[in-house]
């Protein structure tokens, strides 16, 4: 590995201990911690039990990753704190891709354009980023709930049949399809 290689992924490479510091510094209240804390163990058992059925998967990563998924919370509780997260994270591009793509199952172009939100694709693409947003999706607050309740509460927001609704179930169907099958 050249040393500009081995400085570029030590630079990517953040600690847990690191994520919760960064999430304090950037001025995350005790709840978003808390939740990002929860997020980080359901994406955890999610990996864990990928990695045993013999997918290629970043353990590692996807913990450290979920615990910084809304560090852009610390700006806004919009649907751009993940814009915002990407941008405080911009030294480590994929936790900065993370921050983008977690928000529910993600966002397409088109969406993007309507929520007038910068142009962009801001859909999770690999397995890590697909578990870290299917487990948000799985948590309120700091407790674990049903996938269902989340659909729910999208349809009471954005009404039955919403894109961004479908996009959740076909997400969940995604990640339960290999965790179980």
């Amino acid at each position: 590995m050249s040393h500009s290689q081995e400085s570029r992924s030590n630079s990517e490479k953040i600690s847990e201990k690191k994520a919760i510091q960064l999430l304090k510094k950037e001025g995350c209240n005790r709840r978003v911690i808390e939740h990002c804390k929860a997020v980080s163990r359901e994406a955890l058992k999610m990996a864990r039990k990928l990695k045993r059925k013999g997918f290629r998967i970043d353990v590692d990563f996807v913990k450290t990753a979920s615990m910084l998924h809304d560090i852009g919370r610390s700006k806004t509780h919009g649907i751009r704190h993940g814009i915002e997260g990407a941008r405080i994270l911009k030294k480590h591009p994929k936790y900065a891709r993370v921050c983008r793509t977690h928000i529910g199952a993600g966002i397409d172009r088109k969406e993007a354009k309507r929520l007038k939100l910068p142009a962009g694709d801001y859909t999770p693409k690999t397995l890590e980023e697909k578990i870290i947003a299917h487990a948000d999706n799985t948590i309120d607050g700091s407790k674990v709930v049903k996938i269902e309740e989340t659909i729910r509460a999208y349809e009471k927001k954005l009404g039955k049949n919403h894109s961004a609704t479908l996009k959740i179930r076909e997400l969940s169907d995604y990640i339960n399809k290999r965790v179980k099958g």
